[in-house]
């Protein structure tokens, strides 16, 4: 079982990464870390960090017993998401990690909007 690298608990919904692949289960310990490398270079941390937050507000967001506006609307983000990162998922997570984990996300997202649409 994976577990966060600082404080050792299991990683949830807010769980990151850094360019190495340790596991951390929130901003706060990751940003506490000392021995993480600086992330803030790689050419992929504004892509993983912009679907890690749109996978985390969506999921946060979606209500199963939500009006069909509030789910209509939610599905708009959702493709908005997809649209805007289509490239990674185009790699299908094999340029390392970072690309893994926005892979990883865009599935999720994916799945999200499958069950808002089978909730209608």
């Amino acid at each position: 079982m994976e577990r966060c690298n600082v404080c050792k608990n299991p990683p949830a919904l807010e769980r990151r990464v850094n360019n190495e692949g340790l596991v951390f289960c929130s901003d706060g310990c990751y940003e506490t870390f000392d021995g993480s490398p600086h992330d803030h270079g790689h050419p992929y941390i504004d892509a993983y960090d912009a679907v890690r937050w749109a996978f985390i507000s969506c999921l946060n967001t979606y209500a199963p017993a939500g009006s069909k506006e509030e789910k209509r609307v939610l599905q708009e983000r959702i493709e908005a998401a997809l649209e805007e990162f289509a490239d990674y998922e185009g790699l299908g997570g094999e340029d390392g990690v970072f690309s893994r984990e926005i892979y990883q996300y865009l599935m999720g997202l994916e799945e999200l909007w499958d069950e808002i649409d089978l909730v209608w």
